[in-house]
């Protein structure tokens, strides 16, 4: 059943900066969702695809902490990935006992395909916003992320299930 929502915020929240955020974040999920639904546990599976992708390669836990994503569900997502021919696992060369998770060349191919879609459908959701907003926006949620970090190195969500 679709998920049902508010017409208006609740009252007092419309300056909240909690209730801003989510809202936020469901309305950039959903376009990442259109955007890569018909890639293996979409948005997810992208963040995912892009982590496989990068120049240095990651085993499965160490993608699963950048993803912020419980090491279970990493096993899932990856074996998904892998049976669509996205990913590979690949002997670590530092550790015999760990596989890398790298971009298949048809992984890489797509990925280059789906940065383009989701590059499209964000500058749908930020059609409203001149450049000059945009890029404020962007540097302003760069600096919560970065003082928020140091939170979550002390508070673990994926482990305390807040």
């Amino acid at each position: 059943m679709p998920e049902t929502r508010p017409a208006a915020p609740p009252e007092g929240s419309e300056q909240s900066l909690a209730w801003l955020l989510s809202e936020s974040f469901r309305a950039h999920l959903g376009v990442m969702r259109e955007a890569v639904g018909d890639l293996p546990h979409g948005p997810r599976g992208f963040d995912a695809l892009c982590g496989a992708a990068e120049p240095t390669p990651r085993n499965q836990a160490e993608l699963a902490k950048q993803l912020g994503l419980d090491r279970t569900v990493m096993v899932y997502l990856v074996d998904d990935l892998e049976a669509a021919g996205l990913v590979e696992r690949v002997p670590d060369p530092h550790d015999r006992r760990s596989k890398l998770i790298r971009a298949t060349p048809e992984g890489a191919a797509r990925l280059g395909e789906l940065r383009k879609v989701t590059a499209a459908a964000e500058a749908e959701l930020l059609a409203g916003f001149s450049p000059a907003e945009t890029e404020l926006l962007r540097s302003l949620l760069q600096r919560i992320v970065a003082r928020g970090s140091r939170y979550d190195q002390a508070h673990d969500c994926r482990k305390d299930k807040c």
